[in-house]
């Protein structure tokens, strides 16, 4: 197996199922990721929690013993690297925190795979499986009236409310994901030794 990066993310998976010509661009080519003004404000208030500046703001927020907690293992025979915004020492729960207008719900954490991917790297790299865990959602806003006043400078601002909803493993779904994260950096590594093959 030949990954462009050695190893294989969630976002590298999440790119390359949804645009291979994007993930061609990024991964291959080396050009700048997609970015938004959301994105960069949500790396901001990251980077305060990180760095335990975040009470004040964000007094009802929940963060674990674990802070951008990093790991990088195989799962079935695949490297991957995963960054937990916040996880339990004994590693039976993580948090993730989104920042963003749209809010999350119930229903859209079921939904995504993230989990289960950081889930899975949890249970190869410590033997432990998670029972649960938690999407915080840090409502932000865009205020129009600043921004009028301040003649469209971009003013992204949270408001202090945090939402958390809770999602709790089985042992059948991570085993049914572990074998799409092998699926995945297997059409990737295909992908990229083609790739490599035409710049010869």
């Amino acid at each position: 197996m030949l990954l462009p990066r050695g190893y294989i993310s969630y976002s590298a998976m999440q790119c390359f199922k949804s645009s291979k010509e994007r993930f061609k661009r990024e991964y291959f080519e080396k050009a700048d990721k997609l970015t938004t003004k959301y994105l960069v404000f949500g790396k901001g208030i990251a980077k305060m929690i990180e760095e335990d500046r975040y009470k004040q703001l964000l007094p009802s927020l929940v963060v674990y013993e674990l802070h951008e907690y990093e790991i990088r293992t195989e799962i079935a025979g695949v490297p991957v690297l995963c960054y937990l915004d916040s996880c339990k020492a004994d590693f039976t729960s993580f948090r993730d925190d989104k920042t963003g207008k749209t809010a999350w719900t119930q229903a859209k954490l079921q939904k995504s795979d993230q989990f289960l991917m950081y889930a899975c790297a949890i249970r190869a790299k410590h033997g432990i499986m998670p029972k649960d865990c938690y999407v915080d959602w840090i409502e932000t806003v865009d205020d129009k009236q600043e921004k009028k006043a301040l003649h469209n400078s971009d003013t992204i601002k949270v408001t202090g409310r945090v939402e958390s909803f809770k999602r709790t493993f089985d042992k059948r779904e991570l085993d049914r994901f572990e074998k799409e994260i092998v699926k995945v950096a297997n059409e990737i590594s295909e992908y990229y030794k083609q790739w490599l093959e035409e710049q010869i």
